[in-house]
Parts: structure tokens; sequence; C-alpha cells
């Protein structure tokens, strides 16, 4: 059984984009960075969750880096061991996946947190990121 929860690491897809960042270089974390979060903000095809909930997970560390909690061993692992600079290029690609996410439209993430009663919820807990993400 798979990874589940409403945090932004509490499901495999985030799980597996933090562990594939702690696994490369450090110099390749922007470009793993960019390359998740675009996986969902590069198209305007149907969203799917995994891309999503990577996309996320991206984005929330590109917040942690400015200062937001990650709420996760696994990520403050990674921002400890792999610096990298939250510059405006990652700031803006991190505030288009929460734009994305949030847009109802050819969204599978949406979906499904909204047929599970826990949008609303999950919305919640990642405002903090985005309000960090907005004042940089």
């Amino acid at each position: 059984m798979g990874a589940w929860g409403y945090g932004p690491f509490e499901n495999d897809a985030a799980l597996d984009c933090v562990a594939d960042l702690a696994d490369a270089d450090p110099g390749a974390v922007k470009s793993g960075l960019l390359g998740a979060m675009r996986e969902a903000t590069g198209s305007e095809d149907y969203l799917e969750n995994p891309e999503a909930d990577a996309a996320v997970a991206a984005a929330v560390l590109v917040a942690a880096r400015l200062g937001a909690d990650p709420g996760s061993g696994s990520a403050e692992a990674l921002l400890a061991s792999h610096p990298f600079e939250a510059d405006g290029e990652l700031r803006l690609e991190a505030l288009r996946v929460f734009d994305r996410v949030t847009d109802p439209r050819e969204n599978e993430w949406h979906d499904l947190w909204t047929d599970a009663g826990a949008l609303e919820k999950v919305l919640e807990l990642l405002a903090p990121y985005r309000t960090v993400l907005a004042a940089h």
C-alpha cells in the first residue's frame, strides 16, 4: 500500500520526488525542481495526480528554502544536504504550480481531493507555502 495523506509529502509521488532530488548531484537540484514543477505547469492538458503531487512537493521545497516549515524529515534532510537558491525562476514556477493545482479544469489532483471532501483541508495546508512564495 502506498503513502497517502493530506500534507504535501504524504504521498508516493512526493516522496519519490524528494528521493530523486536527494540522490541527484547537489548542483542538479534546481533543474530537478523545475522539471517536476513544469510537469504540472507546462501544459493545459489533463493534469494527472502523480505529476501534480510531485510538482506540489517541489513547490513546497522552494517555499521551505525561503523559510516555510517543510513539515517532513526527508524534505528537511534534502534542504540541509542540497543547497540551492530559491531564485525568481523557482519562486515563479512554484507559484504557477499552486495556480495549476487549484484550477479545477482538466485536473485529476483537484478532482480527487474534491471527491474525497478534503480539498479545503489540503488547500489550507498549502496556503502558508503559497504565502511565503508570494511574499518574496
